[in-house]
Order: structure tokens, then C-alpha cells, then sequence
């Protein structure tokens, strides 16, 4: 059974990637110990995991969401790439014979997925599965603690252009190719493609939800 602290930090990661929280808000230990029905301390623990996953940062009032700068935006995008190309590598020397059948069967299913939102959903398993296909849990640690950061700081909005699901699906049919041939290198080149293009993509968006909002007088 989770503890008090795990179910309380579990409950607020899912509201901060799902973008539930507004930029400004303040969560207050108390206030969320009254909503959860549990004392401080599990709530206090719970907050300061998040704190270390780069998601919040405390203050005299409670903890805030983590604000990033461009340059460390551009940091972390660099460093996932490396990572997960590292596992695109290991993935292609490594993978079981079931591993190779989960991804295939991901792919297959992104192909005849028609909502854009759940071909998306089905991309970001993929590479939840390469990332198994590496055995390498310590890059999965990484990757998931990154890619919640990316998430927070510049959230997603689904590309429903035909043109941009298609070359996502051909990027990750390239990926895994690469992974099922046993050729790592361009296994490791295909992925940090993807990564490329997904990087331009949100950045581009996130710019563009910045330009959007009004100045402060």
C-alpha cells in the first residue's frame, strides 16, 4: 500500500504535468494537508520530492512552480537528447526478442490510431518502451525526471497537421528499424532527430504562448 507522502506526491505531479496549476500559484502545505486528510509531514515530504525533481521551489510562503530560464530550457533539451539517443543505442544491442515485439506492436498501433491526441500518447510509450529496451534504469530515471521538467516548462500541444503526424510516424518507424536491425549508431542518429524536431516544436510554442500574453503595465 503507498504511503500518505507517495499518494500525495503522486496526486500533485499528475495536476503539475497535466497543467492544473497556474504559473503564479502558491501551494501551501497546510492548505493541501486539509484537502488530502493528512497531517503536514506527509504533505511537507511529498512537496520537497517535488522540489528535487526540479518541478517546485519552496518559499516564505510555500513552494512554487519552478520557472526556467531559456538557457536552461536548452540545457536540459540537450541532455535528454543525449540520454535518450543513449538508450536508442543500447536499445538496438540490447532489446529481447519481447522487447522488440512491444515496440513493434506500439507502432503498429500509432498507425491506425485517427485522434492525433492518443497517437501522441502512443509515441511517448514508444520511447517509454525503447527506454525499458535499454535495461538501463538509470538513464529511465533521468529521462523521466527531464522529461517531467520539459513538461511543466513548456507543455505540449499536439500537432493535428497531417503533415506533422506523418513525420513523426516516419521518425519513429526509422527509430525502430534501426533498433530491430541491431545498428545502434543509427539508432542513436534517428532518435536525436526526433528529439530535435520535438525541442523546435515546443520551443516554437512556447514562444509563441508567451507572445500571446499581455504585458504587464
Amino acid at each position: 500500500m503507498a504511503s500518505a507522502r507517495d499518494t500525495v506526491y503522486a496526486a500533485l505531479r499528475a495536476r503539475l504535468l497535466d497543467g492544473q496549476y497556474a504559473r503564479d500559484v502558491s501551494l501551501i502545505p497546510q492548505a493541501l494537508s486539509e484537502e488530502f486528510q493528512v497531517s503536514r509531514t506527509p504533505v511537507r515530504e511529498a512537496l520537497g520530492l517535488l522540489e528535487r525533481d526540479g518541478l517546485l521551489v519552496s518559499t516564505s510562503r510555500g513552494f512554487a512552480l519552478r520557472q526556467r530560464s531559456d538557457e536552461e530550457m536548452l540545457e536540459i533539451f540537450e541532455v535528454r537528447g543525449i540520454l535518450e539517443s543513449s538508450a536508442a543505442y543500447a536499445a538496438a544491442t540490447r532489446s529481447s526478442p519481447m522487447d522488440l515485439a512491444r515496440l513493434q506492436e506500439l507502432a503498429d498501433r500509432a498507425r491506425r490510431e485517427p485522434d492525433p491526441a492518443a497517437q501522441r500518447r502512443l509515441f511517448n510509450l514508444f520511447h517509454d518502451c525503447v527506454r525499458d529496451a535499454a535495461h538501463n534504469t538509470t538513464i529511465s530515471t533521468l529521462v523521466n525526471t527531464l522529461s517531467a521538467q520539459i513538461k511543466l516548462a513548456a507543455p505540449w500541444k499536439t500537432d493535428e497537421s497531417d503533415e506533422g503526424l506523418a513525420r513523426s510516424m516516419r521518425e519513429h518507424d526509422a527509430i525502430l528499424a534501426a533498433i530491430m536491425a541491431g545498428d545502434a549508431e543509427q539508432a542513436r542518429a534517428h532518435m536525436l532527430e526526433h528529439l530535435a524536431h520535438d525541442r523546435d516544436n515546443r520551443i516554437s510554442q512556447l514562444v509563441a504562448k508567451i507572445a500571446e500574453q499581455p504585458e504587464q503595465g
